[in-house]
């Protein structure tokens, strides 16, 4: 009712948009009390990236063997607007282009309940570490160096490479930031 109030607006689309945020993992809904921001501790964060690692090498790995002419210029879009956000320091931006990045090679492995399985568990990790990169002012070029190593080791359609490539780019110092406190 309150945010409902503060924005003007009916409580039905406000309760939706709650319960859609609950789906995503990003609100807990705790029934009697209200609705919560999620909070992770760096322990789940880290369990989390540990299965999204396993994952993503199989979402890469069948991605390796799709890519289309469309499809790559797709992520090199990202890639060009992750700089972008980089020049201007812009860590929502950033995340938004990372995100989308990943999903684009998700949709490309051809496995929808992969893709669906990485959606929902990285939505809450990538808005986590957004905010926490923010707050402690990292810069972004490293993020972008990462996204085209990671293209490169994509585009070799070789098992081995995709592997490393995904390892190194999901290296847990490198994704979650030693500023985050349990």
């Amino acid at each position: 009712i309150e945010l409902a109030e503060q924005f003007e607006a009916s409580p039905v689309p406000v309760r939706e948009a709650l319960l859609q945020l609950a789906h995503l993992g990003l609100v807990v809904r705790v029934p009697d009390r209200g609705t919560t921001v999620t909070k992770l501790t760096r322990v789940e964060i880290e369990q989390m990236m540990e299965v999204r690692r396993h994952l993503e090498q199989m979402a890469f790995q069948l991605a390796g063997s799709r890519i289309t002419p469309d499809v790559e210029a797709a992520l090199r879009a990202h890639i060009r607007r992750m700089e972008e956000a980089a020049a201007k320091n812009d860590h929502f931006a950033m995340a938004d282009e990372d995100f989308s990045f990943h999903r684009t090679v998700w949709k490309a492995s051809g496995n929808e309940v992969l893709e669906k399985t990485l959606e929902r568990l990285c939505i809450a990790v990538y808005a986590f570490v957004s905010l926490k990169r923010h707050a402690a002012g990292e810069t972004l070029r490293s993020v972008v160096r990462s996204h085209k190593k990671l293209l490169t080791a994509l585009l070799s359609s070789n098992a081995k490479t995709i592997r490393q490539g995904v390892d190194e780019h999901l290296v847990p110092d490198a994704v979650i930031p030693p500023s985050i406190a349990e």
